[in-house]
């Protein structure tokens, strides 16, 4: 199933899935046109495609001239459009960061203008391909001309469409939403769970026992870009063994390091080992199909650029500290995955899969350490952390916010001098305090935190 999410996201964020689809789409219009030309007898033409007949009454040459010009046109805007399209990418990459060209090479307005510039011109080359056996004085098909026409217009909406759409689609603003908004299905696909207590490791069970332990190694280099924990449970308890989990979807992994290690009473087949490293599956990128954490990290990096000296956009980095708190906010009220994974009623799988304090590490460590004297920043980054402590899933991140909320205030006493900027903090500082005191005596009483 990993594998089949990783096949259909890359599918999804191609530049050549959808310009395809459409192409193949103009052939069969082409062709299907230029058959109901040829088959729909004379009756048909005299009740009803009368209008058709006032409007495209011309011969071949006539149509040639047209599908001529309507080619000629739309190609030469399908490489202004191209231009363009490289234009955009190289701007985003060197304002953004290069992780944002996925969300631009996948985005659907995109891929959709490049496919309908090349269908037209596809779909103009086939019906003039038809007409090169025809007599000058016979009549042009008609339904097929009629339609290139209607391209030919449909393309100079697409065309405005899409000068608007690069336009607005390079905004910051945009860009950082729309990576957020890619990102957060990622979170309910591996999180569904709303709303519910995390899941507890049962510590009471007990793992097989073994003394021949054997180490899964990476058989190449790369990112990880999905594991499947079931199919590894399955096939430790197949082996009457236990597997340790050290490496999990987003990491990096060199040939040759460890990935896991199995404990089993007998030695293992080799077969049996190269079974279990295959669920392991690696790509050159991080994705969004298997790595919920994939997101925060593309958010911090627009985040770190726009905090560079050399660019010194801040409130670029407050959208995306905004952003980040939102996807956080999403994780801490689902059920996050416990450590274990057991089946038939032994620990069959121990991961480091990570936490809500994980996840809360990759979306505000580095932004705070680079941001150590911006007090916009550091605020919004503080605000972020209250609500988040106010949210369902407090008590799972207690430790974690109280981590940041101390980083922050060691900061501030080096880099934040005046009082005036370093007052409003302060107050921030002192009400995360109390609230997290407040929610660790409900949550020792019994009760829900944030109440």
């Amino acid at each position: 199933m990993n594998r089949i999410r990783l096949w259909l996201d890359t599918l999804r964020t191609s530049l050549w899935f959808v310009p395809t689809l459409i192409v193949l789409a103009s052939v069969v219009l082409a062709y299907a046109l230029l058959a109901a030309d040829a088959a729909l007898p004379p009756e048909w033409w005299k009740h009803y495609g009368a209008g058709v007949n006032a409007v495209m009454d011309v011969r071949i040459r006539g149509a040639t001239a047209i599908l001529q010009m309507i080619g000629t046109s739309i190609i030469t805007i399908a490489g202004v459009v191209f231009s363009i399209t490289i234009a955009a990418f190289t701007l985003a990459a060197g304002q953004y960061t290069s992780r944002v060209l996925r969300n631009f090479i996948g985005d659907r307005g995109n891929q959709t203008v490049l496919g309908s510039f090349l269908g037209i011109f596809i779909y103009c080359m086939l019906v003039l391909r038809s007409l090169s056996s025809a007599s000058d004085a016979a009549h042009a098909p008609a339904l097929a001309l009629l339609m290139a026409m209607v391209l030919a217009f449909f393309a100079i909406g697409i065309l405005i469409y899409f000068i608007h759409h690069i336009a607005i689609g390079l905004q910051a603003t945009n860009v950082v939403a729309a990576i957020a908004r890619d990102a957060l299905p990622s979170i309910d696909h591996h999180f569904p769970e709303r709303f519910a207590p995390p899941e507890q490791d049962n510590v009471d069970l007990e793992r097989p026992q073994g003394e021949h332990r054997s180490t899964l190694r990476a058989h190449r280099s790369g990112y990880l870009t999905g594991v499947s924990y079931a199919a590894l449970a399955e096939r430790a308890e197949a082996c009457k063994g236990w597997i340790r989990v050290y490496r999990n979807a987003g990491e990096f992994v060199a040939e040759g390091e460890a990935l896991a290690e199995l404990v089993t009473p007998e030695p293992v087949e080799d077969e049996r080992i190269d079974a279990m490293r295959a669920v392991w599956s690696f790509g050159d990128q991080r994705t969004l199909a298997n790595d919920p954490g994939y997101g925060l990290r593309q958010l911090v990096d627009v985040a770190l650029k726009a905090l560079s000296p050399g660019v010194n956009e801040t409130t670029t980095g407050v959208m995306c500290v905004n952003w980040i708190g939102v996807m956080l906010l999403r994780m801490a009220e689902r059920r996050l995955p416990a450590q274990m994974r057991v089946r038939d009623g032994c620990i069959r799988v121990i991961t480091q899969a990570p936490q809500l304090g994980d996840f809360i590490a990759l979306g505000f460590d580095q932004i705070r350490q680079n941001a150590s004297s911006n007090v916009a920043i550091l605020r919004r980054l503080l605000e972020v952390l209250l609500a988040l402590s106010a949210s369902v899933g407090a008590h799972k991140a207690r430790k974690p916010i109280l981590r940041q909320v101390e980083a922050i205030e060691a900061m501030m006493h080096d880099t934040v001098r005046w009082d005036h900027d370093a007052e409003p903090l302060r107050k921030l500082l002192d009400t995360l305090r109390e609230r997290l005191e407040g929610d660790t005596e409900s949550h020792a009483e019994g009760k829900p935190a944030g109440e």
